[in-house]
């Protein structure tokens, strides 16, 4: 694969709504790709507000990084209102602050208007960036921290075992050593069944989620109709909340005229 840049991408809160900016992602390879604005309505709008909203943000944001942008606008919260209902396309496209429609890139826009790599990266300089040959390195460094536990997890699970089996046959003290613990699990094994063991704080609470579990899908069984009710609840509700919580993290400001 050749090489690359990814820059990250500018969330700001504003009044009623939030915008994501997607940088233009920046390799040697061919693409048809470009910068993407993401408009996201927090509140009901008219459809001539949500007109100039997408516009005015448009027109920021390609002033800020003059790279061609295609904006998208979407409602985050209940209305009748479509945002197809604006214009004939429901995203705009463009090369300027002056020179953009709602609708897609005019033939050989993009190749004529698009920044070579280089000038990219300067126009994204301000931005964090994370490069190809940074990834690499992180994805040799996790194999290798897989590869560790996975032959940690088979020397504690076969060779010792193998080990204290072989050390129990050749002398007398480990074998003692080797019955002992054979004893133990033994042991172990039967305070578990017959009930006697006494179990840790974590165990205790696995075994209580596990019942709670059970006890749930039976009564799910019972009420199809309504654990689909309850599942669409549950969706809306992590929505809503990973939502607050992206909002809660974003920082606020206003257009800068």
């Amino acid at each position: 694969m050749k090489p690359w840049v990814r820059f990250e991408n500018v969330e700001v809160k504003r009044d009623g709504y939030y915008v994501s900016y997607s940088p233009k992602f920046v390799s040697a390879e061919n693409d048809d790709s470009t910068a993407l604005l993401s408009v996201r309505l927090l509140r009901e709008h008219n459809l001539e507000e949500c007109k100039q909203i997408a516009e005015s943000e448009f027109e920021y944001w390609i002033k800020r990084y003059p790279v061609p942008l295609q904006a998208l606008v979407k409602f985050e919260c209940k209305t009748a209102h479509r945002i197809s209902n604006i214009a004939e396309c429901p995203y705009i496209c463009g090369v300027s602050e002056n020179e953009y429609r709602w609708g897609g890139f005019l033939d050989n826009e993009l190749e004529t208007y698009m920044p070579s790599n280089d000038e990219l990266k300067v126009i994204y300089s301000e931005l964090p960036s994370k490069t190809s040959e940074e990834a690499d390195i992180k994805l040799n460094q996790n194999i290798i921290g897989m590869r560790a536990m996975k032959w940690f997890v088979l020397f504690t699970a076969v060779f010792i075992p193998a080990l204290i089996a072989f050390l129990g046959w050749s002398h007398p003290v480990f074998s003692a050593l080797a019955l002992l613990f054979a004893w133990y699990k033994c042991a172990d094994k039967w305070l578990l069944l017959s009930g006697r063991k006494i179990k840790t704080e974590v165990e205790l609470a696995s075994e209580e989620d596990k019942r709670l579990k059970e006890h749930h899908h039976y009564h799910c069984k019972l009420n199809p109709k309504g654990f689909e009710r309850l599942k669409l609840d549950n969706f809306k509700a992590s929505r809503d909340e990973r939502l607050r919580k992206k909002l809660e993290g974003m920082k606020s400001a206003e257009i800068e005229n």
